[in-house]
């Protein structure tokens, strides 16, 4: 005889619980338990920690025979779950041949200001040329999970192609803390250059439900990134937002400051191509302005949300941050508006140090246009000192 249940171990208050569990005769699942009453039978009861019957019904039949449903709404008061003090549901079949088959399940609920285990990160950061695990976290468990792997600069073909929790070496699923977490490991040989990488996770709670879809960005950056993460950590962060608190920046925060930073070093006339990875040394204050810049546009949102004024009697209270940043981000913007391009056009002229010099020889006889670079002792047909020299430059 075969139980099994794919319920979810955890549930938030508000949700709507679903319970799911198969009755069959083999391990195999191929031959279904048939009730003797489908009006009474399987029966299930759900208890709260203080053994309250909370609900109790008939399973909905699936559409595969031998799997039945049970949905609950958690109310936005239900009691919590604890380490000693667990839900549980009960269910109950008979069959035709006059068995009685129970099974018990626990879960949990909990309420959403204390999923320790969520994120806050928007997009994710990894070393070039190492592997990268990539983590879903769910406080349920969906009936299906699949992973999608786009690298950026080619999204019409996958470097992962529909990984699944069924084939080989695929998808792994383990229980951590109060989450339910699916991980897959993406190889090196897959990430050995910088770029980004759309991570797209397909979910299906249940087998007729359509998928839904959760997006992550993987940017690949190499260790002078790192560096600058704490550069620029420096200039943004000095305050009370530090790693672990509401208002912190994440170091994938701060990479994608980076980033944009290095776009707007980038359209700063004259106009240049360089990665944030490889930013010449000679800009590197520059990139890192620019990349606070941005990252104080964000800061600045924050504190317009955050901001209130409050006036009493003989009290007036006032919380505003936002005019501060804004005189800090204008005088950054005025340094760089007067410094940046003066240094970018004294590196290009550092770093291409080719000219041309062009000329007509003054001998009727031995007219000859020549141009050639000032790099180069080269020039058309003959060598440049001796061109200088007929031209009397240098004899």
């Amino acid at each position: 005889m075969s139980i099994q249940n794919t319920t979810n171990r955890i549930f938030l208050r508000g949700d709507t619980a679903t319970f799911i569990v198969h009755f069959y005769e083999d391990a195999a699942q191929t031959i279904p338990l048939i009730p003797i009453d489908s009006a009474k039978y399987p029966m299930y009861t759900i208890y709260d920690p203080s053994n309250e019957v909370i609900q109790s019904g008939i399973g909905i039949p699936e559409i595969t025979p031998g799997r039945y449903r049970a949905d609950y709404i958690v109310a936005f008061d239900a009691p919590l779950s604890y380490d000693t003090s667990r839900w549980r549901v009960e269910w109950s079949i008979v069959s035709t041949d006059n068995r009685q088959i129970d099974f018990v399940e626990e879960f949990d609920i909990k309420d959403t200001v204390i999923t320790a285990s969520e994120t806050r990160e928007q997009k994710f950061i990894t070393l070039v040329q190492n592997p990268y695990r990539a983590i879903l976290r769910e406080t349920t468990q969906p009936y299906e999970v699949a992973l999608d792997v786009f690298k950026s600069n080619n999204m019409n073909q996958k470097v992962i192609d529909n990984m699944t929790t069924t084939i080989a070496n695929g998808i792994k699923v383990s229980p951590d803390g109060d989450s339910m977490v699916y991980y897959y490991d993406i190889d090196a040989s897959i990430i050995n250059q910088c770029c980004n990488f759309a991570i797209i996770w397909k979910i299906r709670n249940t087998a007729t439900e359509p998928q839904q879809f959760v997006y992550q960005n993987l940017t690949v950056v190499t260790p002078k990134v790192l560096m600058l993460v704490t550069s620029l950590r420096m200039i943004v962060d000095k305050l009370q937002k530090r790693l672990g608190t509401v208002q912190s920046y994440e170091d994938s925060d701060i990479v994608e400051y980076l980033a944009r930073g290095a776009e707007l070093v980038n359209a700063q006339y004259p106009t240049t191509f360089f990665s944030f990875n490889m930013m010449p040394g000679a800009l590197t204050v520059h990139h890192i302005l620019y990349s606070a810049w941005y990252a104080l546009q964000a800061q600045q949102l924050l504190n317009v949300e955050l901001g209130f004024n409050f006036s009493g009697q003989s009290v007036t209270l006032d919380f505003d941050q936002a005019s501060g940043l804004a005189d800090l981000a204008s005088r950054w913007q005025e340094f760089l508006a007067t410094t940046l391009t003066p240094a970018k056009m004294a590196l290009i002229r550092r770093n291409s140090p080719v000219g041309t010099v062009a000329g007509r020889q003054y001998r009727i006889t031995d007219i000859n246009l020549f141009t050639f670079k000032v790099s180069s002792m080269q020039g058309g047909t003959n060598q440049i000192l001796s061109q200088m020299t007929t031209l009397g430059l240098l004899f």
